[in-house]
């Protein structure tokens, strides 16, 4: 986040994050032009073991009080961030773009954690174009085996991070990984939009699990071609009960396997 020069990113965090608090204690929740729903913190809509998780999640501690909207789903929930507020109502907020390139691109839950645990059944994960390696950073820390890589893993050199690097991320090609470690379930988290990394990774690989979380067909993730080549050979099996996503956004985390 784009702090001022004479303010650290922390402190900033923590201020806004007074004011946000102090906000919702005067107006318990808030009416956005446009939208037809009220907007509550996120923090009262996220199930207890997720809030009690972020707290030790630095991505998701300035998250709490951004306003957010739930709904439930045959799926699952979602709970959709507003990462704005209108000049009149409340402190400017540290935006999408700036968090993802400091932490992920997508927002991590225990929720998610447990979930691609219990999937994986044991097996290990490999996750190619991991950037800053934040999922897997907190995948490792639920005791998950990941392999990490990416064909930038020095982030200095990556465009989609911010000089952070959470874990070990090895230098790699997506394909060439995919292809070498069959006996891994693949993990696709927010591949690059318009890229073809993501089809050719999915290509390579030969085993038979894959993890997907990103955006649907036409959306802000991988190309046309990876999801046909998903459609053709792949088949959903389970999607993550719980969805946190930024508003405006269609990503769902789920689990594919082989036809």
């Amino acid at each position: 986040m784009r702090a001022a020069a004479d303010e650290p990113a922390a402190q900033l965090v923590a201020r806004t994050a007074e004011r946000l608090i102090r906000l919702w204690a005067e107006r318990g929740e808030l009416h956005h032009p446009g939208w037809g729903r009220p907007f509550r913190q996120l923090g009262e809509l996220l199930p207890a073991p997720d809030v009690e998780f972020a707290v030790h999640n630095p991505q998701m501690v300035p998250l709490l009080w951004y306003p957010a909207l739930r709904r439930d789903t045959p799926h699952g929930t979602v709970v959709e961030v507003f990462d704005h507020l209108p000049a009149d109502v409340g402190p400017p907020l540290p935006r999408r773009q700036e968090l993802s390139r400091i932490y992920s691109w997508a927002p991590v839950t225990r929720t998610a954690l447990d979930w691609i645990a219990d999937r994986l059944a044991g097996r290990g994960l490999l996750e190619v174009g991991a950037g800053s390696g934040y999922w897997a950073a907190r995948l490792r820390a639920r005791g998950v085996d990941v392999l990490a890589t990416d064909a930038e893993a020095r982030t200095e050199l990556n465009g989609w991070t911010d000089r952070f690097r959470w874990t070990d991320v090895r230098p790699g090609r997506a394909a060439d990984d995919a292809a070498a470690h069959p006996d891994r379930v693949l993990a696709l988290i927010w591949p690059p939009h318009r890229d073809p990394m993501a089809r050719h990774a999915l290509r390579a690989h030969r085993g038979d699990h894959l993890l997907y979380l990103g955006d649907r067909p036409g959306g802000l993730c991988a190309d046309d071609a990876f999801f046909a080549e998903l459609a053709a050979h792949w088949r959903p099996v389970a999607r993550c009960p719980l969805t946190l996503r930024w508003l405006g956004n269609h990503d769902a985390l789920t689990h594919y396997v082989r036809r």
